[in-house]
């Protein structure tokens, strides 16, 4: 599978998560830390972008890490801890997370980012 297919991928399962169809847990899952797995800022020599490619899609790039660093990086499944516990260690809970990947996705504009994906 190419990049532009996991981009396109993982930008559906980001707005399947803002939207509720899936749950956090399922999100991270699936997610796997894909900004970071697929080196999408370009700093491995082994990464799936070449220059072209990160200009190209500098707006999928963009959602996909802030997506990681503000959002699956923050967020917290363990049950074990209370709502508050989570607050306090600046961590987010699921709804949180939920509200910040629609926040990003408003200010970027997910349908201009899902536009640059699909596009040549």
């Amino acid at each position: 599978m190419g990049i532009q297919s996991r981009l396109d991928e993982m930008t559906l399962l980001v707005q399947s998560f803002a939207s509720g169809a899936v749950s956090a847990r399922e999100f991270v899952e699936k997610y796997s830390n894909f900004y970071y797995y697929e080196a999408l800022d370009g700093h491995e020599s082994l990464s799936a972008l070449s220059p072209h490619d990160l200009q190209r899609l500098a707006p999928a790039v963009e959602l996909h890490r802030r997506v990681q660093e503000q959002v699956v990086n923050r967020l917290v499944l363990d049950a074990n801890f209370t709502d508050e516990q989570i607050k306090l260690a600046g961590r987010l809970t699921e709804s949180e997370a939920r509200l910040s990947i629609l926040k990003v996705c408003e200010e970027l504009g997910l349908r201009g980012t899902s536009s640059a994906i699909s596009s040549d």
